[in-house]
């Protein structure tokens, strides 16, 4: 099994649009993919065209022991979704506390028989630094790094870079939302090549409306705006996670 860990040191980086199609793309390479939401925000059905969040998940697998295959299902696009569920802030702190005090409970949650041996799991996690992050990345075999390029993201870069070193798999960080005909964009890329050199993916992912758009029309980008520069840039991505985990 390989876990692949989405996490970023602002909200708003797209990690969830992106974690998605990751899902999708791998899928469809023929990957066995199960798609974790480990942000309490719980808006990942949403963005998959659902009409209602799902009432339990990943939360209530923690702290009550409830079964995965209760709480698992399997998208339209072919992946095995494991959504957050709906928790209220108390029972949010208790998963928290358990996670920091119980480790071991992830690292068992992943030896569950639901989880094949050739699976791929990709986890959406909360904005650095949840714990869910620090327990996520202590088990994963790559993190994946959504930067955009406005300076709060950037100036998170250095408070996030020690605990990278401490993680089990390999860190690679990636620009989101990128505008090439902007300055700015162009003169914050420079500053995280700089900063990270072969850490930072040689390529991005543009920003483009048709993303939006889709999410609210319920669809795929893939199908609401197939020939979007967006969708060529995830493919890209894929397929270099595709190479990388091998």
């Amino acid at each position: 099994m390989i876990i692949i860990a989405l996490v970023s040191p602002t909200g708003g980086a797209g990690r969830t649009s992106l974690a998605i199609a990751a899902a999708t793309q791998l899928s469809m390479l023929g990957r066995n993919v199960t798609l974790v939401q480990a942000d309490p925000s719980n808006n990942i059905e949403f963005q998959l065209g659902c009409a209602s969040r799902s009432p339990r998940g990943l939360g209530h697998v923690i702290l009550q022991g409830e079964s995965l295959e209760q709480v698992m299902n399997t998208s339209s696009a072919g992946f095995k979704l494991l959504p957050f569920g709906e928790v209220s802030i108390a029972q949010q702190l208790a998963i928290d506390r358990v996670l920091m005090e119980q480790p071991q409970r992830l690292t068992e949650l992943f030896q569950k028989d639901d989880f094949a041996e050739d699976a791929v799991v990709i986890i959406d996690l909360p904005r650095w630094p949840a714990p869910w992050c620090q327990k996520v990345m202590a088990l994963s075999d790559l993190n994946l790094i959504t930067l955009i390029p406005d300076s709060a993201s950037i100036l998170g870069i250095d408070a996030l870079l020690p605990h990278l070193l401490e993680s089990r798999g390999a860190s690679y960080f990636l620009m989101n939302r990128f505008d090439s005909a902007k300055v700015l964009h162009l003169d914050l890329w420079t500053l995280c090549k700089m900063k990270l050199s072969h850490r930072l993916l040689p390529f991005y992912l543009h920003e483009d409306q048709a993303l939006a758009e889709s999410l609210a029309a319920g669809l795929a980008l893939a199908d609401y705006a197939p020939r979007s520069q967006l969708v060529e840039d995830q493919q890209k991505l894929c397929n270099w996670i595709d190479a990388e985990i091998g």
